[in-house]
């Protein structure tokens, strides 16, 4: 029932949730930092993304139909640090696709989990360095999105722009 309820959260927020918060950002912002040193939008899905996608080619098994290339880490991984350079930067659309793509795969995987899959080590031996249950993983994949979700809505609102209602 909880792994239902995880990967309901986790396509809903997907659809809701983070589309509205970038849908009305033009694709010039979102590289933005009305504060030095803040993470933007791009980097921000970006970063979303590469996490995302190692969780489900790492430790789901899945294939993607849209990778992120080679270096992906090196601009999108924990210690980066986001630039105001749009050109260094996949745009919002494959980043929002691939990311839908992802949530609907993560949602699968995770309704398809047997009660004693949950105390599984992940095989993917870097994530399981940091997450290393497939339990404690289904933790992380909800607050991981609302954490960076959090910060762009903190962007948004040093943009001057409005709030978006969930």
């Amino acid at each position: 029932m909880l792994k239902d309820a995880i990967a309901t959260m986790l396509e809903r927020h997907q659809g809701t949730m983070l589309t509205g918060l970038v849908s009305d950002i033009p694709e010039d912002k979102m590289t933005a930092q009305p504060v030095a040193g803040m993470n933007h939008p791009a980097w921000l899905l970006g970063h979303l993304l590469a996490f995302e996608q190692k969780v489900v080619t790492g430790a789901m098994g899945k294939t993607v139909r849209h990778p992120v290339p080679a270096g992906w880490w090196d601009i999108y991984g924990i210690g980066s640090i986001p630039k105001s350079d749009p050109a260094l930067y996949k745009s919002k659309a494959f980043c929002m696709e691939a990311l839908d793509e992802t949530s609907g795969l993560m949602a699968s995987y995770i309704r398809e989990l047997k009660d004693a899959d949950l105390e599984k080590p992940l095989p993917d031996p870097d994530l399981a360095k940091h997450v290393p249950t497939f339990e404690r993983l289904l933790v992380i994949l909800p607050t991981h999105r609302a954490y960076h979700s959090g910060q762009i809505a903190v962007w948004r609102k040093a943009m001057g722009m409005p709030h978006v209602g969930m």
